[in-house]
């Protein structure tokens, strides 16, 4: 395995688009368009998070401890001390964390549910954020929401501008 340049690794970034011929464009398996901020499903939320919250030093020093406690020989004190404030703290913070990701999944349904009008066969078609692919022609209209990387072809400007809110990518 050697080493690459910057130079090489933006040429084997190149990406030929047709537009408006999907299978062309889907032959190159290029990502889809569907939205996902959300950290955890409901399978992986409690190892996940339990793993990102032993990263924290203290969480992890509290285990230690813990660990330590149940052992009859170094300890006099029981595990209850140790056990039960840092159940507390960890399910205080798997609680917020579950409310944040529940809140990220209902905003990517909105955001990946989105209606836009997609070019198919001549005909404009509504089509969801999510199923919009890679080369597909859009019509925007003002103040149109916009989930995805898009190339303005033209504009109805006089002077062929657009104008651009980047407030939802800032933060």
């Amino acid at each position: 395995m050697g080493f690459t340049s910057r130079f090489d690794r933006l040429q084997e970034s190149q990406r030929d688009i047709i537009a408006n011929d999907r299978a062309y464009n889907n032959r190159f398996n290029y990502s889809n368009n569907h939205i996902k901020t959300s950290k955890y499903s409901f399978l992986t939320f409690l190892p996940l998070n339990l793993f990102e919250q032993f990263q924290r030093l203290a969480n992890f020093y509290f285990l230690c401890l813990l660990i330590l406690q149940l052992i009859p020989v170094i300890s006099s004190l029981t595990p209850v001390t140790t056990a039960v404030p840092l159940i507390g703290v960890l399910s205080l913070t798997a609680i917020k964390d579950a409310y944040d990701d529940i809140q990220r999944h209902q905003t990517d349904r909105q955001v990946n549910n989105r209606k836009s009008k997609v070019l198919r066969k001549g005909q404009l078609v509504t089509e969801k954020w999510h199923r919009v692919e890679v080369g597909d022609v859009i019509r925007m209209e003002n103040n149109q929401f916009i989930a995805a990387d898009i190339l303005l072809l033209s504009s109805q400007n006089p002077n062929g501008l657009c104008y651009i809110e980047t407030a939802e990518l800032d933060g």
